[in-house]
């Protein structure tokens, strides 16, 4: 879903959906709040519902490598690491030689054959004025489906005369409901061949 599409589905639930005006409705100050009330919100399920990246490291290329540690700085977009793992030249996982400093230091073994692969999660990008309606959120679906009701909540909740406590509720329903399981766990079933001597007894 788009940035665009998502503002429509707010407006539309407060009632302030206007199609006709450049800005998707005609209160001015709804329009101004939107952007920075929305961000928000989005901010906040991305740490429910957590965004996945990667970044590679490329081993070094010379061809006498020394056991030694050179540093890379992590993603400045990253709040928390997920994994950190090497793919050899096969493109097998293997252990990485790493560690961090800080919060913003990777440092790895110049001596590792292969390329270093960072999981982690991130924040996403920033919603304000700027941003254009055909941006694609970066949270996964079923996060989207609830954020216009987080959005709504935050709007209405300076209107003394609106009721925004359903919004409010609402959210709160969708969001215990939210998987936040990045790994489903499966097994593998297969049909039950009984023996041909099962069931009998010697007696």
């Amino acid at each position: 879903m788009t940035y665009g599409e998502s503002k429509k589905q707010i407006l539309a639930l407060i009632e302030e959906y206007s199609p006709a005006m450049n800005k998707l409705t005609e209160d001015e100050d709804i329009a101004t709040r939107l952007p920075h009330l929305f961000d928000l919100a989005y901010k906040e399920l991305a740490q429910n519902k957590k965004i996945i990246a990667t970044k590679t490291y490329q081993e070094k290329s010379n061809e006498k490598k020394e056991n030694r540690y050179t540093a890379y700085t992590l993603p400045s977009d990253m709040y928390q690491i997920k994994n950190v793992f090497m793919l050899d030249n096969n493109n097998k996982r293997c252990n990485a030689d790493y560690y961090t400093v800080g919060s913003n230091k990777i440092y790895i073994n110049d001596n590792s054959n292969g390329q270093t692969i960072l999981e982690y999660y991130k924040y996403p990008q920033t919603i304000n004025e700027k941003t254009e309606d055909d941006f694609y959120l970066e949270i996964d679906q079923d996060a989207q489906s609830i954020l216009p009701y987080k959005v709504a909540d935050d709007i209405l909740k300076t209107d003394p005369s609106a009721d925004y406590t359903a919004f409010a509720t609402e959210f709160q329903r969708k969001l215990q409901l939210l998987d936040n399981r990045r790994n489903v766990p499966s097994v593998s079933l297969r049909e039950y061949e009984p023996d041909e001597n099962e069931g009998e007894f010697d007696i």
